[in-house]
């Protein structure tokens, strides 16, 4: 039973969707002025941390469908940021990787998305940041427990999991935003 007499407190949930929403604005703002889009970073983003990898691996990686990653896929093929080759090993497979135009673009997109979360983190020291990293983590391992899909949101990368060869992300593609789309 809720008591009148209380102060309202903002409900938790309420507070981080509105702060999520607020800064998937900024975030995809910041992509925009460094000219590329939510789409082209997640892109871009997953074959700088992983290498060279299949259509369907990436879109599987990425968490879109099929469909949706070829658009953007084409697209940036199209732009001469991605690079589409035959497997050597299974001609049906068609394996991506980014030219040099694509990994100069990507270092423009993170450098933005890194000096927006400077500007998002501005006044929290190293320990606070620390603390908000695992406090989020937490929170996210706990809605991965309710059972749904979408609790758990996209994996981070560890090196056990990355695939052979692939090289350290320069960052977490999963904490900035891979894997979301944007709702018109």
């Amino acid at each position: 039973m809720v008591n009148p007499s209380a102060p309202l407190v903002e409900p938790l949930g309420r507070q981080l969707v509105f702060t999520a929403k607020a800064m998937r604005e900024a975030f995809e703002d910041t992509l925009t002025a460094a000219g590329g889009s939510l789409g082209t970073w997640i892109v871009l983003s997953a074959l700088s941390d992983v290498g060279c990898m299949s259509q369907a691996a990436l879109a599987s990686h990425v968490h879109l469908e099929g469909a949706t990653i070829t658009h953007h896929i084409d697209r940036l093929e199209a732009a001469g940021l991605v690079r589409r080759q035959l497997d050597p090993n299974d001609r049906r497979v068609r394996r991506l990787e980014l030219t040099h135009a694509g990994a100069e673009l990507h270092s423009q997109l993170l450098a933005a998305v890194i000096e927006l979360q400077q500007h998002v983190l501005a006044g929290l020291g190293p320990p606070e940041r620390t603390a908000l990293k695992k406090t989020l983590d937490t929170i996210q391992s706990n809605l991965a427990t309710l059972g749904t899909p979408a609790a758990s949101g996209p994996p981070s990368r560890s090196p056990a999991t990355r695939p052979a060869g692939a090289k350290q992300p320069s960052w977490n593609s999963a904490r900035l935003g891979i894997g979301l789309e944007r709702k018109p």
